[in-house]
């Protein structure tokens, strides 16, 4: 009985990680651009990427961070770079309440020094997402980098950068993977 009492007691706080120092304090943001960024354009414009979906070629996104407020406001995303203008302008991240009562609030990346990983909603009021949502994958990797993957739509309508016409109509998809780092920005 006491070993599986220390068992459960380890399981636990296995459980328990410090994530306080992967907040953004003032002045500080996670920037970084999106996976995909050198892939050449098609003919059509379309975006050659096999990944990258409506975000264009040297999209940044920034994302102010505090894991230690994720039921309540953990943060924002901002994008930058885009051809047809921005896609997300601080657009919270909103915690997901039901998935503190579910198994999928335990999901996991593969891969070395992954510290965490937690999902996130988004709902765009501005720019070719307003109306629509979004989900949000962030994962912390040790020494404080971080991985972000947007998703909205199932990527069948995928957009050439200069499709502005069809990003405004709100008609394109959008799939993005950023591999994020601390940086200072200006005020």
């Amino acid at each position: 009985m006491r070993l599986a009492l220390l068992s459960f007691a380890l399981v636990l706080l296995s459980g328990c990680t410090d994530l306080s120092s992967f907040a953004t304090p003032a002045g500080q943001r996670y920037t970084g651009i999106v996976v995909g960024s050198d892939d050449v354009t098609c003919g059509d414009e379309a975006s050659c990427s096999f990944i990258r979906r409506g975000f264009s070629s040297g999209t940044r996104l920034t994302m102010s961070f505090d894991p230690t407020s994720r039921a309540s406001s953990p943060g924002d995303l901002t994008t930058a770079g885009e051809a047809c203008g921005v896609t997300l302008d601080h657009t919270p991240l909103l915690a997901i309440p039901a998935l503190a009562h579910d198994s999928l609030s335990l999901y996991d990346f593969p891969g070395e020094g992954h510290v965490e990983s937690e999902m996130y909603a988004l709902e765009p009021t501005t720019g070719p997402l307003a109306g629509r949502d979004m989900m949000a994958f962030v994962t912390l990797i040790d020494g404080g980098r971080v991985e972000v993957r947007l998703i909205s739509g199932a990527g069948r309508e995928a957009c050439g950068p200069s499709d502005c016409d069809r990003f405004a109509r709100h008609e394109c998809d959008f799939f993005g993977v950023f591999s994020l780092n601390r940086e200072a920005v200006s005020p």
